[in-house]
Formats: C-alpha cells, structure tokens, sequence
C-alpha cells in the first residue's frame, strides 16, 4: 500500500469526514474522494460510510484504526532514519527495549554501544512482547527484555543470539510516610496493592510469583493498574499502595529514603536482562553495538 494511501486513511479516522480530511491533506474535497474511491477499488473495502450524512470513516476502516496508526507511525520513522542516515552518513540501528529497562538504564545503553562517529541509536520503549515482535520482524536489530530466572528459554532460541547482561531483582515498594498504615493494613489482613494488567510481563510475573502465596496471608486489594513501572512507583509513593517495581528503578528514591524496600515481607522475583539479535545477521553496525553492550553492561 502506497504510503501517501495510508496518510488519506489517517486523516480520515482525525477528522471524521471527507471534507476535514480533504483540508488535512492540503487538497481539494473532490480530489480527496477520488482518491479513497481509488482505494476502495484497489482494495475491495468499502472506507467511507455514504449511508449517512455527512459520509465518514465506515466501521471496518475504525474497527483497524489502531493498525492503521501504528503503520503510519512505523513508516514515518523508516522515512525518517532514511533521510537521516542520508544527510548524516550515520548508520542506524534500532534497539528495542522494554519499558523499565529504558526508564533504569537508557543512558547506560546508549553510552554502551554509541559510536558517535559512525551511530545513530534509536532506543525503543516498547513492553517485552512488542520488544520480541519488533526483533522477530527485523524492525529492531536487538532487543533487551526481562526474563525471570525460572522461565523457560524462547522457542525462537535456536534463531537467536542472547547473552544476559545483567540481574534485577522486582521488589515491592511503598512510600515511606505511608508504610506504616499499609503494613497495619497487611497485618490486619488487606494488602492494597498497584498492580499491572495481566497480559504485560510485570502483571504475569506478579500475579504467578507473588500474588499466590500472599493471598493465603491477606487478601489482596488491588486499589488500581497502570502499564508502566514508572507510573507505578509514583502511585506507591503517594501511599496508594504498594507497587512491585525493579529494584534499579526504585534504588533513588530507596536511597533518599522517599520509598521503603518490603521485599523481606511480601517477597520478590529475581530477573535477568537479555539482550536477543538474530544469530545470522551480518550487519556490522549491530555487531559492533552488540559487542559493545555485552561487555560494558
């Protein structure tokens, strides 16, 4: 699909009719319509909804709406990295990286495997299984992900190269001005906790080697959920709960005293960071960056 085509379908879903898109896209409406009922054509899809009035986006171009952005989105980046790597002679290469990982220790991936001379990196926040998609589609050079230390190994193993590049350890933190009440709270027999989405690793992790022998302690009361780690400390600290985050995420605030470390009482989960590549790629600009990580991290 022509990238320009995507772009109308974009500006379509943002403005909910053709004559908004039209203006969008810096063209005339009559213009803009052919080009969708060009679409339509090639595609077999109907894309506009001329049932009512005004037309707009018909259901099966919105029930792909979040597809649509993201390819947009992937292919503004190629052209982007196209460009730069023209008017720079600079290599790209992208790293995928899970989002705690990047929060803990971007500067340090960066500082690792940056060649300014020759160089660009591009460090993608993603959760682990867009980091493992983004590898497998070759869309990522290398990507660094979590694996807890019982987990079995990928079935993608035999496709792979992986090293581990470091330990981190999940640890349940809460704000210090608050830890007394929630562990009253505990010793009562509630547990109010921040907890993660079960379809993202954290949540998995939490609810299969946490989750199960507290709740033979307590009941657990999960008082909200966010995403991402980042947002989850700042939760705990406020004294909503308590949050399991990567101890290198929590080490500032442990340190300053701000949070407090519960591990010896509600429990942790030890982790490696492995970093993954194809084993048969030749490219040099990941080789190089991929020697650099290995060592220094």
């Amino acid at each position: 699909m022509r990238i320009d085509w995507i772009e109308d379908l974009v500006a379509l879903l943002d403005s909910g009719g053709v004559a908004d898109a039209a203006r969008l896209r810096n063209v005339t409406q009559p213009a803009f319509s052919r080009r969708i009922k060009v679409l339509e054509d090639v595609l077999g899809i109907e894309l506009i909804d001329r049932s009512v009035k005004p037309s707009g986006p018909s259901s099966v171009l919105r029930d792909r709406e979040a597809d649509l952005r993201k390819l947009a989105t992937e292919q503004r980046l190629l052209l982007s990295d196209m460009r730069q790597e023209q008017s720079t002679g600079l290599r790209q290469l992208v790293i995928a990286s899970q989002h705690a990982i990047t929060t803990s220790m971007g500067t340090r991936i960066i500082n690792s495997v940056a060649e300014p001379s020759r160089t660009h990196i591009r460090l993608r926040s993603a959760n682990r299984d867009e980091c493992e998609t983004l590898l497998i589609r070759r869309q990522a050079a290398i990507s660094l992900t979590y694996r807890i230390k019982s987990e079995p190994v990928s079935e993608l193993a035999s496709f792979l190269a992986e090293a581990v590049i470091g330990e981190e350890r999940l640890i349940p933190v809460c704000g210090a001005l608050h830890s007394d009440d929630l562990m009253e709270r505990f010793a009562a027999g509630v547990l109010r906790v921040i907890g993660y989405p079960v379809d993202v690793f954290l949540g998995a992790a939490v609810s299969r080697h946490i989750l199960p022998a507290l709740e033979g302690r307590c009941r657990v009361s999960v008082v909200t959920e966010t995403g991402l780690s980042t947002a989850a400390l700042q939760l705990s600290q406020s004294g909503l709960g308590i949050a399991w985050v990567p101890a290198a995420l929590a080490h500032p605030d442990v340190s300053r005293g701000d949070l407090v470390n519960l591990e010896d009482t509600l429990g942790w989960i030890d982790m490696d960071i492995v970093a993954q590549r194809w084993a048969t790629s030749s490219n040099a600009a990941m080789l190089d960056a991929w020697k650099r990580l290995t060592s220094k991290l």
